[in-house]
């Protein structure tokens, strides 16, 4: 007989209630307060942190040790819960872990000498937030509990993620100077969200390592989305989900199965992580040591911190000048990696998965005929419409984009490069305006026409169900060929014999519409705001801004604070859609008619 059945045998909380309903309203209390306390530490750490001075060393220790009491308190009831009353096999192995985890924090703290290297205040802080990121992670796999469309429920956990970076940012560790003003630090937590890359002060000289790894954590949440994030770990310390959890994340990952809704997450962030640390060592290998004065690490830091802002199509760069400076500018194949890693994060969860597998099958087939000589089996590359729309439409924006860029920028920003380096700069070109953020040249000297080229790739942006942001290339291709189609007097659109159905249509042109009165209202506060800036420069950040690009004529620092609000907000938009935002708007507050008008013909010309 065991600790737990002895407690259960003297203490059967069955007696204490009259039904199995009012033990689960325990157990919600229960859970409430961890979450509450979870919250409550975890707001602490950031108080103490920003703290530089240790004026309240005394006080926040005090409150570390509470909360930590506190929990294990909590968790003793949790765990004679899911041992005796529920039996929540996943769930009961969880609690036992964080029990002993606590107990070990709770004994360094109380016993001199023992566990003594585990009694500093960092490992306390490192225990209350490894408790705040369980807790954070299991509620999300509960958002049936929370009554609110799907949609606003995804725009929220943006605007949560974007506060908390913000004051994250503002705290004195995060700069080197120790001060970052409130509307600062929410323009740069909401170019970090909405993985567009504007900043109005330089990431590499202005942020300390903190502040930095503050950003790649943001943009890596912002990249593959909050609310997939936290149930990936979610799934992983809880192990199971209800019915109705997994129709709402049906609607956040595009996943057609239901019963594939978590295993695709599980995919979504394995994959994530791997590109990464690929993309990461092949920048590193294209780096030289010497360009960091011999320090291995800070070139592996550099190597990863555009690893990963290159496959969220953020943009954020630790060079003033990104990849124009010295030791880029002439780095072909550092930034051939970096237009990879954009082009992959831009694709689509969906479709860089159908890409790697089907390579991986081929190398497969060949190592097999190799080693053994099997023969060689052909292996069809099955492609649904969706990506075959998305496919080409990027071969062709790239291929187009490269020549005109190639043209209009030969002898002005392409005139240092020579023979296929000019190319390799002006595929670069055509990759990165499409929500990338990163400048292989120096924007000032773009021209005219390029700047035209470059408008229109930040407008149409990436795809749909990518890192990245704009109007998205689906969009662009279905209203496109929904306009040819039109004019030539047809009353459908077809493509891959295949015909788009005309709801597909209509969306097309709503997000269109809403793109181009979105552009229009930022456009004309930002100018009113800024009357000493010219239209072209404005018209330019705008788009950057709406279409999570990060490239910039060199205004953002110059923006006034109304600026800096109206231009976040546009990131904001372009990021979440303004479709999305007007579905989870209107979508309760219009009424379902169940009758229909006669219809009449309006004169459009």
């Amino acid at each position: 007989m065991n600790g737990f059945q002895l407690i259960h045998q003297k203490v059967n909380l069955n007696s204490f209630f009259s039904s199995k309903k009012k033990l689960l309203q325990f157990q919600k209390v229960i859970d409430n307060l961890v979450f509450g306390f979870a919250i409550l530490g975890f707001l602490t750490i950031f108080a103490d942190i920003g703290d530089h001075r240790g004026h309240w060393d005394s006080f926040f220790d005090v409150v570390y040790r509470s909360t930590l009491l506190v929990f294990f308190l909590l968790f003793c009831f949790r765990a004679y819960l899911n041992f005796f009353l529920f039996k929540k096999k996943r769930e009961k192995w969880l609690v036992i872990v964080e029990l002993a985890f606590l107990a070990v924090l709770l004994l360094s703290q109380t016993i001199t000498g023992l566990f003594e290297s585990l009694a500093s205040r960092e490992f306390l802080q490192l225990g209350i937030f490894v408790i705040f990121a369980v807790e954070i992670s299991t509620r999300s796999l509960q958002l049936e509990r929370i009554k609110m469309n799907p949609a606003l429920l995804f725009v929220f956990s943006f605007l949560t993620i974007i506060i908390i970076g913000a004051f994250g940012l503002m705290l004195p560790l995060s700069t080197v100077s120790g001060n970052f003003s409130f509307i600062d630090a929410i323009f740069t937590s909401t170019s970090a969200v909405c993985v567009t890359g504007l900043g109005v002060v330089d990431t590499g000289t202005y942020f300390t390592r903190f502040g930095q790894n503050m950003i790649l954590v943001l943009v890596s949440l912002g990249g593959i989305g909050v609310m997939t994030f936290t149930s990936f770990f979610g799934l992983f310390f809880k192990g199971e989900t209800s019915f109705k959890n997994q129709l709402i994340y049906k609607d956040f990952t595009g996943e057609d199965q239901l019963k594939n809704v978590f295993s695709t997450i599980i995919k979504i962030v394995a994959f994530t992580i791997g590109v990464e640390l690929v993309g990461a060592v092949f920048l590193f290998v294209s780096l030289s040591t010497s360009d960091f004065n011999g320090d291995i690490g800070e070139q592996m830091y550099f190597a990863f911190f555009h690893a990963v802002s290159a496959f969220n199509n953020a943009g954020f760069q630790l060079k003033a000048q990104g990849l124009y400076d010295p030791i880029l500018r002439e780095n072909h194949f550092f930034q051939t990696v970096v237009t990879f890693l954009i082009i992959f994060g831009g694709l689509g969860f969906f479709i860089s998965f159908h890409i790697v597998e089907s390579m991986r099958d081929r190398i497969k087939i060949r190592i097999r005929q190799w080693l053994w000589g099997d023969q060689i089996k052909h292996v069809p590359w099955v492609i649904n419409f969706n990506s075959r729309i998305v496919l080409r439409t990027t071969a062709i924006l790239l291929i187009v984009g490269t020549v005109l860029f190639y043209i209009t920028e030969y002898n002005t920003s392409l005139k240092e490069h020579g023979g296929v380096g000019k190319w390799l700069a002006a595929f670069f070109l055509s990759v990165t305006p499409r929500t990338a953020g990163f400048n292989n040249i120096d924007m000032a000297t773009l021209t005219r026409e390029g700047i035209m080229v470059t408008l229109l790739f930040m407008w149409i942006g990436a795809s749909p169900g990518s890192t990245g942001g704009g109007i998205k290339t689906s969009t662009f291709a279905v209203a496109t060929m929904g306009i040819f189609n039109i004019a030539r007097g047809r009353d459908h659109v077809e493509f891959a014999k295949r015909e788009i159905a005309n709801e597909s249509l209509l969306r097309a042109f709503i997000v269109i519409s809403l793109s181009l009165i979105a552009l229009g209202l930022s456009t004309l506060a930002v100018g009113y705001f800024n009357p000493e800036i010219s239209l072209d420069k404005v018209v330019f950040e705008c788009f950057s801004a709406y279409g999570t690009v990060g490239l910039s004529l060199g205004i953002t620092a110059e923006l006034t604070t109304a600026s800096k609000a109206v231009i976040s907000l546009t990131m904001f938009v372009g990021r979440v859609g303004a479709y999305t935002l007007l579905l989870g708007f209107l979508k309760k507050a219009v009424d379902t008619k169940h009758y229909r008008y006669p219809v009449e013909n309006v004169i459009i010309t």
